[in-house]
């Protein structure tokens, strides 16, 4: 079984359990998974579409929002939507549900941990179209334009590709090589430096922005750079990408940079 389709059932099963009538996922705006159906989902999705600008803005991580209540076939149905805490792109989880009983904590937090479990390995390349890069790019692009001020112009971005994992996932069994990601993270995580970031957009692409850094510089620091997981070294190919203020400022050219390497 493909580590997409574990996943996909996995998160219709976790939204089952907590009694939801609907549900969905939210990666940058674009709904990537749907689970259930109601008569109201037009009005449901223009319900988020309007609030959507001001829950990025202000909704807490792991904070559950009432959106609202509606009745349907003689039953009366509550609307909660779920931040989570997945870095740069905003990912957002909506639930409808009877009235009663109320989720606990440990069912948002099950619920979370299956949902972003399905984005880090659900949304593959067989699938991207699902995406809209400008979306998802725009809030990582003002992170960055914010990085250069005063002497700092200009920086890279550092893009790692890793080796497809998949034939690994089936034998090793899903919560070990959820380990193995996890691993690839933290070895990125001790090499982001303070005014750096790093950010991920599938199991097997990761960047890391390094305002200030040059070609050569990067090149020093990430050209032995390798990942050890479990018994294995992952093997990756590393791309660098100068970066300035002309650069973010051309649309196709930034986009490119995530698109080509996606």
């Amino acid at each position: 079984m493909q580590m997409t389709d574990y996943h996909s059932r996995r998160l219709g099963i976790s939204f089952a359990s907590v009694g939801a009538l609907l549900g969905w996922v939210y990666l940058a705006g674009e709904i990537v998974f749907e689970f259930g159906r109601t008569e109201k989902e037009d009005w449901l999705r223009g319900l988020v579409s309007e609030k959507l600008t001001e829950l990025v803005r202000g909704l807490e991580f792991m904070e559950p929002k009432p959106l609202g209540t509606f009745t349907e076939r003689g039953k009366d149905l509550k609307i909660n939507i779920l931040r989570l805490p997945e870095g740069e792109v905003p990912v957002f989880v909506l639930v409808v549900q009877e009235i009663e009983p109320e989720l606990s904590k440990r069912n948002w937090e099950d619920l979370s941990n299956q949902v972003l479990t399905f984005c880090a390995t659900g949304i593959s390349m067989r699938e991207k179209n699902l995406l809209d890069f400008q979306t998802i790019t725009a809030p990582i692009r003002k992170k960055m334009e914010r990085s250069f001020s005063g002497e700092i112009q200009s920086g890279v971005i550092a893009f790692f590709h890793l080796q497809d994992l998949s034939p690994f996932f089936k034998p090793m069994g899903v919560v070990k090589s959820q380990e193995i990601l996890r691993e690839v993270t933290a070895t990125l995580h001790k090499e982001t430096r303070e005014n750096e970031f790093n950010f991920q957009l599938n199991p097997r692409s990761y960047f890391l922005f390094c305002p200030g850094e040059t070609l050569d510089g990067a090149n020093q620091r990430f050209g032995s750079l390798y990942f050890p997981s479990k018994h294995l070294i992952l093997d990756y190919k590393l791309k660098i990408f100068p970066i300035d203020r002309d650069v973010l400022a051309d649309d196709s050219r930034f986009s490119s940079i995530f698109i080509e390497n996606f």
